[in-house]
């Protein structure tokens, strides 16, 4: 099937369903380990809250030996932490950044590396689309020492949503993936039909996860080089936050040497960060059930979480086209070795 018709549908729920909670799932959904990791830092309402084994030492900032499970912080800017932490010394900062209605922003630092590393905090983010970002956010995402945002999405998604960023900041928008076509509204109404079921939705979002980084390569390549070669602080983003997002932080973090099963787990992230979110499409799509009765509950749950057969359907889309991840970084993407090893002495420590 082409990628034009594979990605409208999968597309399609984010696009169209906003709403309020729903208190049961229609199948198993998977969530991330990675939230329960010690050390942690974990920012509430501004707040932070540093979530340690006992015996661990923060020795910078501000020097602490821990002896409770969990530690108030009182200032309220975000601090990075360098933490012994069972004789290794760590650096921790707070994963998902707090934004009153931009979902799933999150730091991709102090992820774990093949090589014994990790990634560096502050230097890359992923969320989704910032459409309803206040002046007071906006003051926030350049704190964070942000200076280039790369947008995923369609000129259709964008027309309907556009990022509301501050005027300092490069904004760039890659598409690697064309919908001129307007496919979005031809399935869309198969959708609000009842005609797509469950096992076909999974499909159609296996088959889109196949070909999205290996369609456009070129594009792809202008996505990943522009992040790893800015100088600064990247965030991309797509419109939730969880798809085009998790596939391009996904080659982002195989290019730093990171694990891929350590790259389904931050993938799985996108759960944990949007349960919120979710809850109200699905609250939602009950009430379109008056409307259009025939609204099957799990097929939009196909849509608005994801599952690790997503992601691994990415890696064997590789695999099948380019022989290894490695043979895509270097020959798909065209980053050499050499090239390679400076982009993980940049972003890994």
């Amino acid at each position: 099937m082409e990628i034009k018709k594979v990605f409208s549908v999968v597309f399609l729920l984010v696009l169209t369903l906003q709403g309020c909670s729903y208190k049961t799932t229609y199948q198993p959904i998977e969530y991330s380990s990675m939230v329960n990791d010690k050390p942690r830092i974990v920012e509430q309402s501004n707040k932070y809250i540093g979530v340690f084994d006992k015996g661990d030492r923060i020795i910078d900032p501000t020097p602490l030996n821990i002896t409770e499970d969990k530690v108030n912080f009182t200032h309220t800017d975000r601090k990075f932490f360098t933490v012994v932490h069972k004789e290794d010394t760590l650096v921790v900062s707070n994963r998902e950044i707090d934004f009153r209605k931009v979902h799933n922003f999150r730091d991709l630092g102090g992820i774990p590396t093949s090589e014994g590393r990790y990634t560096k905090w502050g230097k890359i983010y992923r969320s989704g689309h910032l459409h309803k970002l206040n002046s007071k956010e906006k003051e926030k995402v350049v704190s964070l020492g942000i200076t280039t945002i790369i947008d995923l999405r369609t000129d259709k998604e964008i027309g309907k949503k556009p990022d509301k960023t501050p005027n300092s900041l490069t904004y760039h928008n890659y598409q690697a993936y064309d919908d001129s076509e307007d496919m979005f509204s031809k399935t869309k109404k198969d959708v609000l039909k009842g005609k797509l079921t469950p096992s076909q939705a999974d499909s159609l979002v296996v088959e889109f996860y196949s070909l999205y980084p290996t369609h456009d390569i070129k594009k792809v390549r202008e996505i990943v080089l522009t992040i790893l070669d800015n100088t600064e602080s990247t965030l991309f983003h797509c419109s939730a936050g969880k798809d085009r997002t998790g596939m391009i932080g996904a080659i982002l973090l195989s290019i730093l040497k990171v694990e891929q099963q350590v790259i389904i787990d931050e993938y799985l992230l996108s759960n944990n960060y949007r349960v919120e979110e979710v809850s109200s499409r699905m609250k939602l799509a009950k009430f379109g059930k008056f409307l259009y009765p025939k609204i099957n509950y799990q097929v939009i749950e196909n849509f608005s979480w994801i599952k690790p057969m997503y992601i691994q359907a990415m890696f064997d889309g590789i695999a099948k086209e380019y022989g290894s991840m490695e043979n895509y970084i270097l020959n798909g993407l065209q980053i050499d070795k050499e090239k390679q090893r400076e982009y993980i002495e940049k972003y890994t420590q």
